[in-house]
């Protein structure tokens, strides 16, 4: 009976610990900081990727400040949301801008400093710049070129949290430490992959140059007068320079996954890969999209170009291609269509203005993507684990959709160089050989495989450097050196010098040696 007893009571005090640790565990953060979210350029598809890390960060209980034009749902997560205007509309169609001969890295600074002033010359983004007098423990922000904005640093007296959309860059790798050799680490607009040849990597070597010699002699400069011309506040005065104040930035949040939506390389401790904050398991399908997917006999292929890309903008001739290679094939397809005026569609084509991409992608029923090759997307679909047909068009795109070809998942066929035979081989193949889906079901077992929810890792993250007022401690040496001395020339230099005076002395020695030699010849005597 007294066993019995004893046995009782060591269950209900276990039963009584277990339900206070895991109470403790649902309570919000002990500690909750003042995070100031700067995120005002107007790229949709860029904050919807970083949307679930800012409610995350509420979730947790601490106060956030965003500067955005999209919100995160203000009553259902409390924040203080500073609403940023939209652009005005007009016509743009980015498969024209894409034409462009520019060379790449001229592109992006082109972009990036346009994008930049224009953002911050909004009446919104102007007063919160100017007036705004809060205090916050920490500064997010999106470096999408927009070097200038890790001012807010200075302005608020806090440590800088940037996040990169994509891959990383020279551009962005320079001012880190984070180790950078163009003979297998690819210039994300290149679009090369890890595995170069040789032209590809004096290609790359060239652009490396590019970004960062020629950016700090030319492109820096611009960065730093639109910080100047901005970024005005009681103080900003003794604000140093802008190169200073991009080394100190503590933590680097990167879009990427180095086995899966990515490449293996080096990287300093302040740089975390974050791939994969916004994936989620597939939900429930709207009723009519349901019946869709689940009485499609031979399953579903699923067709979107992403937000900045629209096919309808397509030329007609491409267009009828397109849809001559559908009727080819048993499947059925979805395609996300944003105008009214449609094409004569084959009966196995479906279109409309949206689809719930993450349910798609996620139904048993769909067999394959094809897609523009958009970071995000390329990032959903390794989630999910299905085959893909990337048509880039610009930027990053061709990057991501060749390393997923690399892997055996993919087939790259370039929109400008798109014709009814690579497109038809394609199509086919990806659909026949079992191979691909095989492929992107491993590579997806790969990129799902880690110790800590990517979002929850950026979290943690972002607290780390909170809690510490900074991350001084995660920064190499390397910050410390000249280019000469990161570069082992000093040392190079050296080391010649003294070959060269130990081969020099080497030399005289044996000329020495066989000039004597010669001098002690004994002399004939003549008769």
């Amino acid at each position: 009976m007294k066993v019995s007893v004893f046995l009782w009571l060591t269950l209900l005090c276990s039963t009584v610990i277990g339900l206070q640790q895991r109470q403790k565990q649902q309570q919000p953060n002990a500690v909750r900081y003042n995070i100031l979210a700067f995120l005002p350029t107007e790229v949709k598809s860029h904050f919807m990727g970083f949307k679930p890390l800012l409610r995350a960060l509420v979730a947790k209980g601490h106060n956030l400040t965003l500067v955005s034009p999209y919100s995160i749902g203000e009553t259902e997560l409390p924040h203080n949301f500073i609403k940023v205007e939209p652009r005005p509309p007009f016509d743009f169609n980015m498969l024209d801008v894409a034409k462009s001969r520019v060379p790449d890295f001229l592109g992006v600074w082109g972009f990036g400093l346009f994008n930049t002033d224009s953002t911050l010359d909004k009446p919104a983004v102007q007063n919160f710049l100017r007036n705004d007098r809060s205090t916050f423990d920490v500064v997010l922000f999106e470096n999408f070129v927009h070097e200038c904005f890790v001012a807010l640093g200075h302005k608020y007296g806090a440590p800088v949290v940037q996040i990169l959309p994509s891959f990383t860059s020279v551009r962005v790798s320079q001012w880190h430490g984070q180790p950078y050799d163009p003979s297998y680490v690819p210039e994300f607009t290149m679009g090369f992959t890890d595995r170069m040849t040789f032209v590809q990597r004096v290609r790359n070597t060239v652009s490396a140059l590019c970004n960062t010699w020629l950016a700090r002699a030319f492109y820096l400069p611009r960065q730093q007068a639109l910080a100047d011309k901005h970024f005005v506040y009681p103080g900003y005065e003794d604000r140093p320079p802008l190169t200073d104040m991009l080394q100190n930035v503590s933590l680097t949040l990167v879009n990427s996954h180095p086995a899966a939506v990515g490449y293996p390389a080096p990287s300093v401790p302040g740089f975390v890969n974050v791939a994969g904050m916004h994936c989620v398991p597939s939900g429930q399908l709207p009723e009519d999209l349901k019946v869709v997917m689940e009485t499609a006999p031979h399953g579903v292929v699923y067709f979107s170009l992403g937000s900045n890309v629209k096919s309808s903008q397509m030329p007609k001739e491409t267009v009828s291609m397109l849809l001559a290679a559908f009727t080819t094939i048993k499947e059925t397809v979805l395609w996300k269509w944003e105008s009214d005026q449609l094409p004569d569609l084959p009966k196995n084509v479906i279109v409309r203005k949206w689809f719930p991409q993450n349910d798609i992608l996620g139904h048993p029923k769909c067999k394959l993507f094809i897609t523009h090759g958009g970071i995000h997307s390329m990032i959903e679909t390794t989630y999910h684990g299905l085959p893909m047909l990337g048509i880039s068009v610009f930027g990053d795109q061709m990057m991501s959709v060749l390393l997923a070809e690399q892997r055996g998942y993919a087939i790259h066929v370039p929109y400008f160089e798109m014709t009814r035979e690579k497109f038809h081989s394609a199509l086919h193949r990806l659909i026949d050989d079992p191979s691909y889906a095989a492929n992107a079901k491993r590579v997806s077992k790969i990129f799902n495989d880690n110790p800590q929810r990517p979002l929850d890792k950026a979290v943690y993250w972002i607290e780390y450097v909170t809690r510490h007022g900074g991350a001084p401690h995660l920064r190499t040496a390397a910050m410390d050196l000249y280019w000469f001395q990161y570069y082992l020339l000093d040392v190079g230099a050296v080391l010649s010098a003294v070959l060269f005076a130990v081969s020099y002395v080497v030399f005289k020695l044996f000329a020495c040696c066989l000039c004597r030699g010669k001098s002690k010849k004994p002399k004939v005597k003549k008769n």
